[in-house]
């Protein structure tokens, strides 16, 4: 038995369970929902909907003018009923249009919910509303979630995501980000399929002192350490920019997009096991060939 065995299978244990809780977190309403890609804050989505003239005069833009419209009040005073709302924005707007506060990103779906005890709290928290259903590949598609909400909400038919001023910039910013998806999805997979087949060889290896195991063992751990080092440099980089591309078009409408920082420290955790692992089944393997090696000089005793 070799005991040596012990330290990367542990590695590879570890690395095979993070990496399978990277592509189940937010799989379930209440499960790791604070281990998310990226979270859209749309509780104050569209409060910008008015400007000040150097008169200082309000003048309705987007919804003002067509919350005006719909009343046919072209003086203004749905818009004064609406800017009102827009006092206390975070904790009603999103209700007043049907949509709910927050939006996550997770690798396999998207959760959805609101704050509590309210958004503008110190201490507010998410509470998960619903998620999509879990889906291989998952792209992640915010603008046709936001409007299904519109088109059945209270607002229905009557407005649009244009008319909150959300701009192609960010439409287009997202689906940018969807090729990058698919490829930190099918190496999240092969990362964790080559670390759980890493396990199985190394407790194979525990009873068999010949370096055929050893040798799979470490070109197991490569495959599977090249593979979460990418996915998790590429989930690295959507988060990044992600929240960069939206935040530039976004936070003058009211849209804000956070980094989900704790997936980040989970994949390169799961990246840092499996090179711990790769490096152990390297000495192993050295040491059982300078071991062979010491056999073969040895001379019988006479």
């Amino acid at each position: 038995m070799r005991v040596s065995v012990i330290v990367p299978l542990i590695c590879a244990v570890v690395a095979f369970i993070l990496s399978m809780l990277c592509l189940l977190a937010g799989s379930k309403p209440n499960f790791m929902q604070d281990f998310d890609i990226v979270t859209l804050n749309t509780s104050s989505l569209g409060h910008n909907t008015a400007t000040t003239t150097s008169s200082g005069s309000s003048e309705p833009t987007s919804v003002g003018s067509w919350l005006n419209n719909i009343a046919g009040d072209p003086k203004g005073d749905i818009m004064e009923e609406f800017n009102d709302i827009r006092d206390d924005v975070a904790d009603k707007l999103a209700e007043k249009l049907g949509i709910h506060q927050w939006y996550s990103l997770h690798v396999m779906d998207m959760c959805m919910g609101t704050f509590t005890p309210k958004a503008t709290a110190e201490d507010a928290e998410k509470a998960v509303d619903d998620c999509t259903p879990m889906k291989a590949m998952y792209h992640f598609d915010p603008t046709a979630q936001l409007q299904k909400e519109l088109d059945s909400g209270p607002l229905a038919g009557k407005i649009n995501l244009a008319d909150l001023g959300y701009s192609d910039d960010i439409k287009n910013g997202i689906k940018a980000f969807n090729v990058a998806m698919t490829a930190m999805f099918v190496l999240y997979c092969i990362g964790a399929g080559a670390s759980g087949l890493c396990i199985i060889i190394a407790l194979i290896s525990f009873f068999s002192t010949g370096r055929l195991t050893s040798c799979c063992n470490f070109l197991l751990a490569i495959i599977a350490f090249l593979s979460l080092a990418i996915s998790s440099a590429i989930v690295t980089a959507i988060v990044v920019k992600a929240t960069d591309v939206i935040n530039q078009y976004g936070n003058d409408i009211g849209l804000y997009a956070y980094q989900g920082r704790k997936l980040l420290a989970m994949s390169w955790a799961a990246t840092a096991a499996m090179l711990l692992s790769s490096v152990a089944w390297v000495v192993i393997f050295c040491m059982g060939r300078k071991n062979t090696s010491r056999k073969a000089t040895e001379k019988p005793a006479y």
